[in-house]
């Protein structure tokens, strides 16, 4: 050894201490717990807005098929009043009448009934002249002359006919002796076979069962397992729920109950103050918890390998520390990525399916709407020394031009122009200048060309996000006013819609503003993609929403040639034009 070196002692490294690999481990557990956790929360948040979805979609259920009957009612409604105003019937032409009762069209297995007070006059189901029951045979007619005479007309519950034997609902219509006094009514039915049909018009899983009831919530008809049945009962909460309330009056809701099986079940309900009828759709529980099973056995599988990547990557890390966290950070960056390619699938075909709606709303249900308007039309020659039949076709006529409205409202909303040819500016503003004109908006649009530097994906993206909006305003927010912008603000591209309406606020909540619908998250998703953000402002005197998109290099290199060119366009030296060519 010479003198004045320092010695060197080798010591041979074997690994970590064991309190540090201790501490290594505990941190990966707890990443990996908490990873756990956070995923399972945000999981279970998205299955609770899914079944609170589930049960919305119940009640949207329930809500059409009670529109459904209660359309029917009024259809048969209309045809009774124009049978009481028949010239026979006026003059006491009893036989005359009966001929005309027989060769009035109505659904397969109903038929006409005259009565007066004490009985049936005639029935299309016997000869003239035959003999027929009186009221007294029926035990409610006590009840049922009563509901006519107040209100001019009636709905039963479900019965059985006397003459055939089949099981029908009974609608009547007052009629009175020219001093104004009740003198008998008009009766027509509809079969339970009728009242299925249009129950089986309202599509729903085939575990969901739907159910009509009357006033009294005795079963009229009810589908189950996709078969037709008047003998299962309805929900005893259902009448419980209405034990106090009026027989006439509307209301609508979501109920937790047990069925007849003793299932649990939730029951979504609308009783119509039109028929006192109530349709009723029932969800089993386990298919209305099914969201909330399914996110906890999906998470379970996960959360078992990475609790075991999580052990196997702290002892790996207590040897060499940078490896797992690069494999972690690929796994991560690798379902993100697949998740953003199924969201750009699943938008992609919602584009697809929201097209082919509106081609056959606008190539089929539109013009089946002209053409009934066109043969209404026709009939005006025909009505000209009728003034009810003047006025019920002018009705008819109005409610027809509003639906052909609403419609041709509708397949715009749904069908976007062709950003393709148009580009992502003259899209904007033609879908809003449109819009405003079809609901009466009155529109402010500044929108700058060099939005249509943006990639197609981001355009249908912004055009959907901006369509939406606009369709929030028009259905929720009450305005008159709406402003739509849009340019590249600091590398960002920047779209605001504003309105002055009352904000999103809900009339029936007191606590706060109104819950956020479907339409507001499938914005922030779209965004999401290109890493964009939505932000939302609203208060008393309007909303506004505004979506930003960082844009890419390449389309900022674009927008600064294009405004470095922008001199050049403008110049009126011709030489300049022929150089910039």
């Amino acid at each position: 050894m010479n003198e004045g070196t320092i010695p060197i002692v080798s010591r041979s490294v074997s690994g970590l201490p064991p309190r540090l690999r201790g501490r290594v481990v505990l941190t990966f557990v707890i990443i990996t717990l908490t990873a756990c956790l956070v995923a399972a929360a945000l999981s279970v948040s998205r299955a609770v807005d899914e079944r609170r979805a589930i049960g919305d979609r119940a009640l949207d259920a329930a809500k059409s098929l009670s529109l459904g009957f209660d359309q029917e009612v009024a259809a048969v409604n209309y045809l009774l009043k124009g049978l009481s105003r028949s010239p026979a019937l006026l003059n006491g032409d009893t036989q005359a009448f009966y001929r005309q009762l027989k060769e009035t069209p109505v659904p397969e297995g109903s038929w006409l009934v005259l009565n007066d007070m004490e009985g049936q006059v005639v029935n299309t189901l016997r000869p003239f002249g035959s003999s027929l029951p009186r009221h007294a045979e029926f035990p409610s007619h006590r009840e049922q002359l009563d509901r006519i005479r107040e209100r001019g007309w009636s709905v039963s519950g479900r019965m059985t006919a006397p003459l055939n034997g089949s099981v029908v609902v009974a609608l009547s219509l007052r009629l009175d002796s020219p001093d104004g006094r009740v003198n008998g009514h008009i009766t027509t039915t509809l079969t339970e076979a009728r009242l299925g049909a249009i129950m089986g018009d309202q599509t729903a899983p085939s575990a969901w069962e739907k159910g009509l009831y009357d006033r009294t919530f005795q079963t009229i008809v009810v589908e189950r397992d996709g078969r037709d049945s008047s003998s299962i009962p309805a929900p005893a909460a259902l009448s419980s729920r209405f034990a106090d309330a009026g027989p006439d009056g509307m209301s609508e809701g979501k109920i937790e109950a047990v069925d007849d099986q003793g299932k649990a079940v939730l029951v979504a309900f609308r009783r119509s103050n039109v028929t006192s009828w109530t349709t009723a759709v029932i969800v089993p529980r386990e298919n209305l918890d099914a969201p909330i099973a399914a996110a906890l056995w999906q998470m379970a599988g996960p959360a078992t390998l990475l609790s075991l990547a999580g052990a196997f990557a702290a002892w790996f890390t207590a040897r060499q520390m940078e490896q797992p966290l690069r494999t972690l950070s690929d796994q991560v960056s690798g379902a993100k990525h697949q998740v953003s390619e199924l969201s750009g699938q699943l938008l992609a075909l919602q584009e697809d399916e929201r097209q082919r709606l509106a081609r056959e709303l606008h190539d089929s249900t539109a013009q089946r709407l002209v053409a009934a308007d066109l043969g209404l039309a026709g009939l005006k020659p025909e009505l000209r020394h009728s003034k009810n039949g003047r006025k019920v076709l002018a009705e008819v006529e109005d409610m027809l031009t509003e639906a052909l409205r609403e419609l041709r409202i509708f397949t715009y909303l749904l069908h976007p122009p062709n950003l393709a040819r148009e580009g992502l500016q003259a899209t904007l503003r033609d879908f809003a200048e449109g819009f405003a004109g079809r609901t009466g908006l009155i529109a402010r649009i500044r929108i700058a060309e060099e939005v249509d530097v943006s990639a197609p994906d981001l355009q249908r993206a912004i055009l959907r996000i901006v369509q939406e909006a606009l369709t929030n305003v028009h259905r929720h927010a009450g305005a008159s006013h709406v402003s739509v912008d849009a340019g590249i603000r600091s590398g960002q591209l920047v779209v605001r819609i504003r309105d002055d309406g009352h904000g999103m606020t809900d009339p029936a909540r007191s606590d706060g503003p109104a819950r956020l619908g479907v339409g507001i998250a499938g914005m922030r998703a779209r965004l999401e993609q290109f890493d964009g953000d939505l932000r939302i402002r609203s208060g008393p005197s309007g909303t506004s929403v505004v979506a930003i998109v960082p844009v890419t290099v390449a389309g900022r290199a674009l927008i600064q040639a294009r405004r470095m060119l922008e001199p050049w366009r403008s110049a009126p030296n011709p030489a300049n034009r022929k150089t910039l060519h």
